[in-house]
């Protein structure tokens, strides 16, 4: 569904120059341009939303360094005591400051109406293992990919562009298959219950370090 600058800031209590800064500093990504209105994806809008939080985000560094943390209990990466402090501070951190840390969805968003795009790594609630959330597993009817470059899937697939499609695609430089990214993704993207189950395990993770 697409949403305008007047109807985000009001679903989320915020004003219309709030979410326009978040446009144009690319946290919020906008769907396309009407006239003179920017419209976007409802979906976007949402896993937006739940990366609302305060406090400053993290480097490339130690974002890597955190869902190296929140993946399997340690990393390589960072001194001794900056993991130590990283450590500290992941243990304290909800969902929301997790995925805001970290940088939302961390990539361009677009989302299509399409038949089939074949070979694209998939994401989030589409890739995350919904029994060991807890949650019986269902259909759904968007599936979540990641590409390099949506510019080049564009051209070299028959999508057409559609807020209301089935195929949302994040455009990241490389795949991140590790389990604190999917659940990141899950917990932005992801319905209300695979969103809460989601939140859950992120925040178990952290809080256990």
């Amino acid at each position: 569904m697409e949403l305008t600058v007047a109807e985000v800031a009001g679903q989320h209590a915020r004003t219309e120059r709030f979410v326009q800064q978040a446009v144009r500093c690319g946290g919020l990504p906008a769907q396309r341009p009407v006239g003179r209105l920017i419209v976007m994806d409802d979906l976007a809008v949402t896993a937006w939303a739940r990366s609302l939080a305060r406090g400053r985000r993290w480097t490339s560094e130690v974002r890597e360094a955190a869902l190296d943390l929140l993946t399997r209990s340690r990393t390589d990466r960072l001194s001794g005591s900056e993991r130590s402090r990283l450590r500290s501070r992941l243990r304290e951190m909800s969902a929301p400051a997790l995925a805001h840390a970290s940088g939302g969805l961390g990539g361009g968003w677009a989302r299509y109406r399409v038949v089939d795009v074949p070979g694209l790594p998939r994401v989030g609630p589409s890739s995350v293992d919904q029994a060991e959330l807890g949650i019986v597993p269902g259909a759904a009817w968007v599936t979540f990919v990641e590409t390099e470059d949506l510019g080049r899937l564009e051209v070299e697939h028959d999508v057409i562009l559609d807020a209301d499609g089935n195929l949302g695609v994040l455009q990241r430089s490389h795949p991140d298959p590790r389990v604190a990214r999917v659940l990141l993704d899950t917990y932005l993207l992801g319905d209300a219950r695979l969103s809460a189950a989601a939140a859950t395990e992120l925040e178990r993770r952290a809080h256990g370090l």
